[in-house]
């Protein structure tokens, strides 16, 4: 399963469902699709997102100088997160709703 995030003026960003509601759930709503935030409550979701996000410490992975095992080294749910945290700012600055489906 795919979800798209949309809101009014920034590009729809697609994630792995799995993915999408651990941020969804992280964000404070009900992990489903689809689902949306009005705008007025975007600001508290981009703060527990965030919070969620400092408090869940990931384990550091061993720095090596090979390609291959940068290739294989998983990606991190705060990295994963980047594009939606980007959203979720424009849409708090400009007053905008946030959905998935």
């Amino acid at each position: 399963m795919l979800v798209t995030f949309h809101s009014k003026d920034y590009y729809p960003i697609t994630m792995f469902g799995d993915i999408a509601l651990q941020l969804i759930e992280k964000m404070g709503v009900t992990p489903k699709v689809p689902g949306a935030i009005f705008a007025e409550d975007v600001p508290q979701a981009l703060w527990q997102l965030q919070q969620a996000l400092e408090d869940g410490a990931e384990p550091e992975l061993p720095n090596s100088n090979t390609n291959a095992d940068e290739q294989d080294a998983p990606v991190s749910l705060r990295k994963r997160a980047l594009p939606l945290l980007e959203m979720l700012k424009g849409a708090a600055k400009a007053g905008h709703n946030l959905s998935w489906d």
